[in-house]
């Protein structure tokens, strides 16, 4: 056989110049050949997937990968059970510290983003642990005072970064050395980044040892305010220094005032202050947002001229009752919705609209009958889903194409499945009344798990593949493993079970009543059993508002919410599968059973807006059973997906042999609890 005409070497070293790797990365100076090829198997084999932002602009080091080794120093230093939360810029409501969720680009320098992450998090304690967000009159003054509150948050972070380096000396290096990293020193004016090129001599004394640039000329006596400014707080003693700074920061913003300029720059690792976070009375003024719908000056000027006139409104004849005023925009809707206020009735938008909604809601929640007097459920508009929450989870997404997870692409929001009578699921279970009994007699056989036990060291019968094992090691001069015996068992099982269901808009019809007749005959079953289990449906309008409609959590019991909802799903949405399927693992994650299995039921290809679609959304969702995995769940899905393609994509996600494609749909409700019992058998 001939030689390779390719050398390892010459392997390896292409690969680091097309991956922008070098030796240093991977520890290969003065590494021999094997050794550098190892190394870079390994670099692809066990380093951690990389992650990018949503719009696919690279980053360095994720805030995830060192969030519970940052929150952990955090919260030493502060005293106080701080959560670290994500924000673009550093910022803290005294509760929280919202740092960015990855250094920019480049990536690869660890140590200085996290020195970066670290002081970030130092300066937003600092503010919080030193009482400067304390005072209100103080926040304030500084609320709609850019000037002022930017000329005192410079200041005041070269107060608390000194006051951390007394504390605690080790940190004096750290302190210094950010200085000199680009990374940090990004000047940014709210959100919006400046250039550092060009910054005005008035300012650039403010960032002496906080930024370094060689590009800052030494400004003249423009600069002399902000030198004093510097001069005083580094003079500060004790641990009130809030009078000088203050003071300080009122003097800049006058100075800055006289040379026509705006509010200084901060650097990014500075973070900003965000005053509406603390005080909600400030947050929302609402006649001043709501100026601008009372349209330009001039009509409003025009309208209160004819108001103090007594010019009555524009009248008409409206039949034998004579003339009648000509109602506005606003008193018809009044009018309109004079009666029970429902979706249908309701404006599109404003506070009527708002109004309506609260009538709704009171009616979902409170009220057991409404103005009309009749029962809630003959009032209830059907399809009807309870607001999301807001909170919710956020998920990254595999993209496939770049090799990275994309950051927070999508936010799964856990709500209510929709509702209606009762009466939906009592028929369904009159008219399945045989099935359901023989579903239960089937379902009885799996309370107690009867296996054999193998490799044990005493038993009932020879495990005759050991005990052949053992002569092979003691005819091979080994020690042979004395565990040779196997004995049969019967156990409780320790099994918990979700199942996913596909409402998205694409079920509409009969695959919809196929899914929600196997949902009762599948409840009427594990009712039976002493299993946790919990049944969800999830279809989404957009990545940001994934509804993982809950039908029966595993805390919920049987009482007639839960029958509402299993008898009424309602079909809405696409199909993001890779969040719900995520999702769904984090929920099954945190169960204690031993044994935790996902069932999802879908009619279709993962699909949704934009590009999830086709090999994305396909990829992206196999990635999701794959992590899943990980923890423990076992995914299992039963496709309603008749076409002979669908294979070829079921395949790729769930794997051979964890999927059922049924070709007659009609059979969902018979062949749902039969796979359940084929997977805990």
């Amino acid at each position: 056989m001939a030689a390779p005409t390719v050398k390892p070497e010459d392997i390896y070293k292409q690969t680091m110049e097309e991956y922008g790797l070098s030796e240093s990365d991977l520890g290969l100076k003065d590494a021999s050949d094997e050794d550098a090829e190892r190394a870079l198997l390994a670099h692809f084999l066990f380093k951690p997937p990389q992650r990018q932002a949503i719009g696919g602009e690279r980053n360095g080091l994720a805030l995830d990968r060192v969030h519970k080794q940052l929150q952990a120093l955090l919260r030493m230093l502060s005293g106080t059970p701080l959560k670290l939360a994500y924000a673009d810029v550093p910022s803290t409501d005294r509760v929280n510290v919202y740092l960015p969720k990855a250094m920019p680009a480049p990536e690869g320098d660890d140590a200085n983003d996290f020195l970066i992450f670290r002081v970030m998090g130092l300066v937003q304690v600092g503010f919080a642990r030193w009482g400067f967000l304390e005072d209100r009159a103080f926040l304030n003054d500084i609320y709609r005072d850019w000037v002022l509150r930017n000329a005192w948050h410079v200041l005041a972070a070269r107060w608390v970064l000194r006051r951390w380096a007394e504390e605690y000396p080790g940190l004096k290096e750290d302190l210094k050395r950010v200085a000199y990293l680009d990374k940090a020193g990004k000047m940014m004016v709210n959100v919006m980044s400046v250039p550092r090129d060009g910054m005005p001599g008035v300012f650039t004394p403010l960032y002496k040892d906080l930024v370094v640039c060689l590009n800052w000329k030494e400004p003249g006596s423009e600069g002399e305010p902000a030198r004093e400014a510097v001069r005083a707080v580094d003079a500060i003693q004790g641990d009130n220094p809030q009078p000088v700074l203050l003071a300080q920061a009122k003097r800049l913003r006058e100075h800055f005032g006289r040379m026509r300029v705006a509010a200084p720059p901060l650097p990014w690792f500075l973070g900003v202050i965000r005053p509406e976070w603390i005080l909600a009375d400030l947050a929302r003024n609402i006649a001043y947002e709501q100026e601008w719908k009372k349209g330009q000056v001039p009509l409003r000027q025009l309208l209160a001229q004819m108001a103090k006139k007594g010019i009555a409104a524009p009248r008409e004849e409206a039949g034998p009752a004579g003339p009648a005023p000509r109602l506005s925009l606003k008193d018809r809707l009044k009018a309109k919705l004079a009666g029970p206020a429902t979706p249908n009735n309701a404006p599109a938008y404003g506070n009527l609209r708002d109004e309506a909604q609260e009538k709704a809601k009171e009616l979902r929640y409170g009220a057991a009958k409404w103005e009309s007097g009749k029962p809630m459920e003959q009032v209830v508009t059907e399809g009807q889903v309870d607001k999301p929450d807001e909170t919710g989870r956020e998920y990254d997404e595999w993209d496939y194409k770049a090799g990275l997870y994309r950051f927070s692409a999508v936010k799964v929001m856990e709500v209510p499945s929709n509702s209606g009578a009762k009466d939906s699921y009592d028929r369904i279970v009159q008219a399945n009344q045989k099935q359901i009994k023989e579903i239960r007699r089937r379902f009885e056989a799996l309370r107690v798990e009867e296996r054999w036990l193998h490799g044990q060291k005493d038993g009932s019968e020879i495990d005759l593949n050991r005990a052949i094992a053992a002569i092979c090691d003691v005819q091979a001069g080994q020690q042979p493993d004395d565990r040779l015996y196997k004995r049969f068992v019967r156990q409780r099982q320790s099994v918990a079970i979700l199942t996913l269901v596909d409402v998205s808009g694409s079920t509409q019809g009969n695959i919809l009543a196929l899914e929600q007749e196997a949902m009762v005959l599948f409840a009427e079953g594990l009712r039976t059993l002493d299993f946790p289990h919990a049944f969800y449906a999830f279809g989404n309008t957009h990545p940001a508002e994934c509804q993982f409609l809950r039908i029966k959590s595993f805390d919920d019991t049987y009482d007639p919410e839960v029958y509402k909802r299993l008898g009424n799903l309602r079909a809405n949405g696409a199909t993001r599968l890779g969040a719900y399927i995520r999702h769904a693992g984090w929920i099954l994650g945190n169960r204690p059973q031993a044994r935790r299995i996902l069932m999802v039921v879908s009619d279709g290809k993962p699909e949704d807006r934009n590009d999830y679609r086709g090999s994305y959304g396909v990829k992206d969702t196999a990635m999701a059973v794959s992590e899943v995995a990980r923890v423990g769940v076992h995914v299992h899905c039963i496709s309603l997906d008749p076409r002979e393609e669908a294979d070829a994509y079921l395949t790729d996600i769930f794997g051979k042999g964890k999927y059922l494609k049924l070709d007659d749909v009609d059979a969902l409700p018979k062949r749902l609890p039969e796979v359940f019992r084929g997977l805990v058998k």
